[in-house]
C-alpha cells in the first residue's frame, strides 16, 4: 500500500553568471554541465511510501530527507549541485529546509535529470541522544554518465564509489528515485514523483493475551504496559547501500549470512547483543475485562540470507502478567526462536504471532508480505517462560 505526500519543495540552482536567492537563505552551488537552456523551472515533489504498519500514513514529523540531483548526460561524474537536506513538515506531507534560515527553493533549467532521495524516516524526538539513528547516511556522489555509480563490490576495485557505509540496524531506511525526468524549454513549473521504498527487512511480532495470561484487574488491563522485546540481529559490519537503486549489499551479496551471537541458552541470552524492538498497542485492538489489548513489536534490520534450519532468538519481557493459577501478577520473561529458514529479505515484512495462555505458550510460523500489506502469521511453538514463577505454563 502507498500514500501520497505532496511536498512543495523547490530545488535551487546557481548558474554561472546568474545568481538566485530564494526563501530566507541562499547556498552557493556550482553547475557541473551546462544545461540545455538558462530558462529556470520551479520543481516540486510528489512522494509516496510504503508504511511500517497496515495502514497508510505520511512521513514522520521532521523525518530527515536528503535529495541528490544529477544531470542526465553522458560523461557526467558527480551531482549537478550539492546534495540538499530536507525534513518533513509537521503533517509529514511536505518537505521543508532542514536548517533554520535555509532556503527551501531550488530551480532547475530545462534538460534531463535523475533524482534520488534517502530518508531514515525518523525524527529528533525519537532518540536525540543517538544521532546515528536519525541522520541520513552520507553517500559518495561519484556518477557514471549522470547516474550514481552502480557499485557491485566495495572491497574490490569499486571501492566506496556511489555508496554509503556505517549503516545500522533499527533504522527504516527509505530510498526513492526518478530517472530520465525531462524539463522542457519554457516550463514554469514541474512535478517530480519520488516513490519511497523500504530497503531493509522488517520483523513484526504480534503479542496476544488471554483469560489465563492477563492483567490482575480490568483497570490494569486498560493501562497495561508495553512489553520489552529483543531480537537477535544480523551483522552490519560489511553492509553498504547504493544510491543508484537503494540496494543493500554485503561485498557482492544482497543479503548477509552473518548474525550477531547472543548466546545459545534460552535463560542466558546476552540481551545487550540483541536489537530492541519498538512496541505499541495494535491498531484497532482494545482490552476486554482483564485481557489487555494486543501489542505489536517491530524492527528493521539488514536483510538475512536464506539457510536451512535457520532460527533467530527472541526475548519478550512482560510486567504485571497473571498467568494460569498464579495468585498475583508478576514479570514473565519468554524466550524462543523464530524460524528464518527462508531468509528475511529486503522490502519484506516477516510476521509472527506470540499467543499466551495458562496452558500453552506459542510462536507462529512466519508470514511474509510486502511491507505495507496487512495480515499476520499462524501459531508456532518453541517458547519458554524463564520467569521465577511459571505456574500453569509449559
Amino acid at each position: 500500500m502507498k500514500h501520497l505526500i505532496t511536498t512543495h519543495t523547490l530545488l535551487t540552482l546557481l548558474i554561472p553568471g546568474l545568481s538566485l536567492c530564494l526563501g530566507t537563505g541562499c547556498t552557493r552551488e556550482a553547475l557541473i554541465d551546462l544545461p540545455v537552456s538558462g530558462e529556470l523551472a520551479e520543481v516540486s515533489f510528489f512522494t509516496s511510501a510504503l508504511t511500517r504498519a497496515d495502514n497508510t500514513s505520511p512521513l514522520e514529523n521532521s523525518a530527515q530527507v536528503r535529495v541528490y540531483v544529477y544531470h542526465n548526460k553522458t560523461g557526467v561524474t558527480t551531482t549537478m549541485v550539492d546534495p540538499k537536506e530536507y525534513k518533513a513538515n509537521t503533517e509529514g506531507n511536505a518537505l521543508e529546509a532542514a536548517g533554520t534560515g535555509e532556503a527551501t527553493a531550488m530551480f532547475l533549467p530545462s534538460g534531463s535529470f535523475n533524482f534520488y532521495a534517502v530518508s531514515t524516516n525518523r525524527t529528533l524526538s525519537d532518540d536525540a541522544s543517538d544521532m546515528t539513528l536519525i541522520t541520513v547516511p552520507t553517500f559518495d556522489t561519484t556518477a557514471k554518465d549522470g547516474k550514481p555509480f552502480p557499485n557491485s563490490n566495495n572491497t574490490g576495485t569499486d571501492g566506496a564509489r556511489g555508496i554509503a557505509t556505517g549503516l545500522r540496524n533499527g533504522i527504516d531506511y527509505l530510498h526513492a528515485r526518478q530517472e530520465n525526468q525531462s524539463i522542457s524549454f519554457g516550463t514554469a513549473s514541474q512535478s517530480v514523483a519520488l516513490n519511497f521504498q523500504h530497503v531493509t527487512t522488517q520483523v513484526r511480532l504480534t503479542i496476544k493475551f488471554s483469560a489465563t495470561a492477563c492483567a490482575a484487574s480490568p483497570e490494569d488491563a486498560t493501562n497495561f504496559a508495553d512489553a520489552k522485546v529483543f531480537i537477535q540481529q544480523t551483522d552490519v559490519t560489511n553492509a553498504y547501500m547504493r544510491l543508484v537503486d537503494g540496494m543493500l549489499r554485503f561485498e557482492n551479496n544482497t543479503e548477509t549470512d552473518v548474525v550477531v551471537a547472543c548466546g545459545d541458552k534460552a535463560d542466558a541470552l546476552a540481551q545487550e547483543q540483541m536489537l530492541p524492538m519498538t512496541v505499541a498497542k495494535e491498531a484497532g485492538s482494545s482490552s476486554s475485562g482483564t485481557i489487555p489489548a494486543n501489542q505489536v513489536a517491530t524492527c528493521c534490520m539488514m536483510p538475512l540470507k536464506a539457510a536451512s534450519s535457520q532460527d533467530m532468538w527472541i526475548k519478550v519481557v512482560i510486567d504485571n502478567l497473571k498467568v494460569g493459577t498464579e495468585p498475583t501478577a508478576t514479570t514473565h520473561t519468554y524466550t524462543g526462536k523464530l524460524n528464518a529458514s527462508n531468509g528475511w529479505l529486503a522490502g519484506k515484512s516477516n510476521r509472527y504471532t506470540l499467543t499466551l495462555s495458562g496452558t500453552e505458550i506459542a510462536f507462529s510460523g512466519v508470514s511474509v508480505t510486502d511491507w505495507g500489506e496487512g495480515g499476520s502469521g499462524g501459531e508456532v511453538g518453541g517458547l519458554e517462560d524463564n520467569s521465577a514463577s511459571t505456574t500453569g505454563t509449559n
